[in-house]
């Protein structure tokens, strides 16, 4: 057999394994796709050498570096990836596959520093996507996305300590060991309507113990919460969300999520996974939602700035709005909203929603930052 058609026959071998392998990812399918990986690695590898000291046959040469070297992180064999980086930009590449290799040697860089904390990259994504007159090309007002971006991230990172049944946080950070290497990572953001691409971290192949709660449960999970929110099914989701602090936590977090109705009128989500997509978004505006949820016969609007907090009471934790007159409201908290909802709040200016259960008992419906308008006015977010 030519070296040319021993060439082909490794790189097609490889690709097939590559492909095979992707599938048996996406599937949960761990060691499968972890030898598959292997192999495709092993023959790409093979392929690219081959071509080590054939520097006029650009670009085929560079080509088999790049895609060896990517198949080098999927198996976690990062200063092998370096070496063969280093080998492919040493011949003579086209400058755009040069870019592509130095592209390929930062992911090997950030690919080992997640290894490191036994952390991998799930191979399927969310993508988020934004429209409305806040929106331009490839552009966005910074508060419209930054504080939806964040919300995004609680509101994955609570389902998947829901879904592994860890009880509900009222303070601190996720616990690292409970989620078991379950993070949330963005792309640089898209141009038209604003779409970003958000991957989820989980642990590395090897490390996954019986039991483990994937990505794309979390994904599912939350692309079927946010429909059913979206089209007012209370019951539904009360039956994906059992737990009152889990389901309160839900509904505050997705009410801050969704559009304003002036400056962003959709919050779309789209989950990618090979050939398969699902779809949800948020379509109603946020004030809305508020009202639907209210009896508007016994809620009262306050605004004024947080004034002080007690968590260490029986029963609920409550929080005190400071007023214009100098008065003080005292709110009680239910459960699921403290740390997400009300605290990101602590020392500023905020219009409150509460509901009144008795002549000295107010409970939060819901909570928003006042920003000042250029004519002086106040503005919730």
């Amino acid at each position: 057999m030519s070296k040319v058609a021993t060439i082909n026959n490794l790189h097609n071998n490889a690709m097939d394994a590559a492909n095979k392998a992707y599938v048996a990812d996406l599937h949960g399918d761990f060691n499968l796709a972890e030898s598959l990986f292997r192999e495709a690695f092993e023959k790409e590898r093979e392929a690219a050498i081959l071509l080590k000291n054939d520097l006029d046959t650009e670009p085929t040469r560079s080509v088999l570096f790049r895609s060896a070297a990517t198949l080098g992180i999927d198996c976690r064999e990062f200063r092998e990836a370096e070496r063969l980086i280093a080998i492919g930009l040493s011949g003579n590449p086209p400058d755009q596959l040069c870019d592509e290799l130095r592209d390929v040697l930062e992911t090997v860089y950030f690919s080992r520093h997640l290894s490191l904390r036994g952390v991998g990259l799930d191979p399927g994504e969310v993508q988020m996507s934004l429209t409305g007159s806040a929106v331009g090309f490839g552009l966005i007002e910074s508060k419209q996305f930054v504080y939806r971006a964040e919300v995004v991230e609680k509101l994955l990172v609570r389902g998947a300590e829901r879904l592994k049944d860890v009880p509900f946080r009222e303070s601190g950070s996720p616990n690292t060991e409970a989620l078991q290497g379950f993070e949330v990572f963005y792309s640089v953001p898209r141009a038209a309507s604003f779409a970003i691409s958000i991957r989820l971290g989980r642990p590395q192949r090897q490390m996954t113990l019986p039991g483990f709660v994937g990505v794309q449960d979390v994904v599912d999970d939350f692309l079927a919460c946010i429909s059913d929110f979206n089209a007012g099914e209370g019951d539904s989701l009360k039956d994906r969300i059992e737990s009152d602090a889990y389901f309160n936590n839900f509904r505050a977090l997705a009410k801050k999520l969704a559009p304003d109705g002036t400056k962003i009128n959709n919050v779309g989500f789209t989950s990618i996974r090979g050939e398969e997509s699902k779809e949800a978004s948020l379509s109603h505006p946020s004030n809305a939602l508020t009202n639907q949820e209210s009896d508007n016969s016994r809620t009262e609007r306050l605004v004024g700035e947080i004034h002080k907090a007690d968590e260490t009471k029986r029963g609920l934790p409550t929080f005190g709005v400071q007023d214009d007159s100098g008065k003080v409201h005292n709110i009680s908290v239910p459960a699921g909203l403290l740390n997400d909802i009300v605290k990101p709040y602590w020392g500023e200016r905020v219009q409150v929603i509460a509901l009144r259960k008795s002549k000295k008992k107010l409970e939060l419906v819901d909570i928003d930052p006042v920003i000042e308008t250029a004519q002086g006015d106040d503005e919730t977010h």
